[in-house]
């Protein structure tokens, strides 16, 4: 990416612009796609930024091919050049997309949303960070509930009984090698729970509802950004890579478990899951707080099943282990706590 790329990336948004300069600094801790700070030096158009953040193929090679069996840079740029427009909830402006399926390039030119913070995966959020997030999780669900805009895109459509068999193999191949990784540091109630979910994936999947909206599928802290906006704390919604269609409440069981810890959440996820459907009942959706709490303890496996796939498939880093693990400990405790394993059988 140079400023010749740029200029010519960024015209049709603001015309008559010319890039002269660019310095770029790594930014975010992405494991399937690195992202970069660009600072810009422009002439022929005020308006536009001063900085944006440029998202680009990660160079790692596991990582590349987990992006190609995964779709994951298909499915970003489609949603930011043909969803993005429809959302409710607080996401990136994106300035330039496009991707070449190809060679499984692509170049996405985001808004900046600086100051703003990227949540902390690892130590979790408080109650009141967890409600904004549910918020524009809602606002997201809700924009999009069975809009005829998400039929007929064949890069959504993810959640046949082909992929279910397809997924039931990949977590029997790699569920040995994500226990033997991680022994000793995955509480063994939850390992063996895993290995009880893993042998009734099956069983799991028919008891899941029918899709109802656009799912985020990776609605954890790392791709939250906290900040100011119009004087209310907020939250901004970031990485598209794993958007499909599918059960809204998969995202909240996902986010709660990850994002709050252990005893937090006990006390208090009740309370987040009642906020979320408050909002999500203001675009007409009729969804009770019981049938919704009903399908939070079902989509508990959520979390535990990104941790194992997402562990083996991408480049393994030392804060990438980290965060797996502890995704796997704080979903697996979830999951006993809700006695969610009783819809294994």
């Amino acid at each position: 990416m140079n400023e010749e790329v740029l200029t010519r990336s960024l015209q049709k948004r603001f015309p008559g612009l010319c890039v002269t300069e660019i310095s770029t600094s790594p930014i975010g801790t992405g494991q399937m796609a690195d992202s970069l700070r660009v600072t810009m030096h422009h002439s022929g158009n005020d308006s536009a930024p001063a900085t944006l953040i440029a998202k680009v193929p990660k160079a790692n090679e596991a990582s590349r091919a987990a992006s190609r069996m995964t779709r994951c840079y298909e499915v970003e740029t489609s949603f930011y050049s043909e969803i993005r427009l429809a959302v409710d909830a607080r996401i990136p402006d994106c300035y330039h997309v496009e991707y070449s399926a190809h060679d499984d390039e692509f170049l996405l030119l985001l808004e900046d949303l600086a100051p703003a913070q990227q949540g902390d995966q690892l130590g979790g959020c408080s109650v009141d960070d967890a409600m904004l997030a549910v918020t524009e999780m809602a606002k997201l669900h809700g924009s999009l509930w069975e809009s005829p805009l998400i039929q007929n895109k064949e890069w959504l459509h993810r959640n046949s009984k082909d992929s279910a068999e397809i997924t039931s193999q990949l977590l029997q191949g790699v569920y040995p090698a994500f226990c033997q990784r991680f022994e000793g540091r995955i509480d063994s109630e939850v390992v063996k729970v895993g290995q009880q979910f893993v042998n009734q994936f099956p069983t799991y999947f028919a008891a899941q509802p029918k899709p109802n909206t656009v799912v985020h599928r990776d609605f954890r802290l790392d791709n939250l950004l906290f900040g100011e906006w119009e004087g209310n704390r907020g939250v901004a919604i970031l990485d598209w890579q794993t958007a499909c269609d599918g059960v809204a409440i998969s995202d909240l069981s996902y986010f709660v478990g990850s994002a709050l810890l252990q005893s937090v959440r006990v006390e208090n996820e009740r309370a987040v899951v009642d906020q979320y459907v408050s909002v999500l009942n203001t675009y007409g959706i009729e969804l009770s707080k019981e049938e919704a709490w009903r399908q939070y303890r079902l989509f508990s496996f959520g979390g535990f099943v990104m941790a194992i796939v997402a562990s083996m498939l991408v480049q393994q880093t030392e804060r990438g282990d980290e965060m797996f693990m502890a995704m796997a400990n704080r979903h697996g405790q979830q999951i006993l706590q809700l006695d969610a394993q009783s819809f294994l059988s």
